[in-house]
């Protein structure tokens, strides 16, 4: 990944805050966000590409990148907040989650809204759909077309779509979309071409 790429350049004697290394990335990629910083620093230490040194303050790994990583999408707190929702009061039902932003560690050019996919089995959605108008003040989108996208996704939404039913199912605590899913999706699903452009895909892929 790019913001690896990066501080894989520092010193790894050195320890470093928080700034110092959000000001290495903006060097890098000027249109970085803050809150697009603080997803990708939690993301580098779970992945073992940073460590916490004490508060504030990280150290580098001696071999940050020596191997593949697994790909483990990182889930803020309100996407787990929504997964333990549906789960509590649909316990049967298979969903998965995702949030547009995880998606900036594959492009060149960073998504600055969040949208959360809540992707549900096609009997149980519009029951899905209607508890979370109800449990969250979110703006919740069913399954939009192009011109409802334009028209209502100007902010944080949540999109809600149909699961196809071969998907490979989650193993994360918090349902999130496995890797095997995303790399269909990114392509298949329309809803999830227009977060980045088609030029993108090369970043993604390779």
């Amino acid at each position: 990944m790019w913001y690896e790429d990066v501080v894989c350049q520092l010193n790894k004697e050195q320890v470093y805050t928080r700034q110092q290394i959000y000001e290495a990335l903006v060097n890098e990629k000027t249109e970085l966000t803050y809150n697009s910083f603080k997803w990708i620093i939690s993301k580098m230490v779970d992945n073992g590409i940073i460590s916490r040194k004490q508060r504030g303050e990280y150290v580098l790994q001696s071999n940050p990148i020596s191997g593949k990583q697994i790909y483990k999408p990182l889930m803020n707190e309100q996407l787990q907040e929504i997964s333990e929702k549906i789960k509590a009061r649909f316990p049967h039902v298979n969903f998965v989650c995702f949030a547009s932003v995880q998606l900036n560690e594959f492009l060149n050019h960073l998504i600055g809204r969040n949208t959360i996919f809540i992707m549900v089995e096609k009997y149980a959605i519009d029951f899905v759909f209607r508890f979370l108008q109800e449990e969250t003040t979110v703006h919740i989108l069913l399954k939009p077309s192009k011109k409802e996208w334009d028209a209502y996704c100007t902010g944080d939404n949540i999109v809600m779509l149909n699961l196809v039913s071969e998907s490979p199912k989650s193993v994360d605590e918090y349902r999130g979309m496995c890797i095997e899913q995303l790399l269909v999706d990114i392509v298949a699903e329309k809803n999830f071409q227009y977060l980045y452009s088609r030029s993108e895909l090369l970043y993604i892929y390779f």
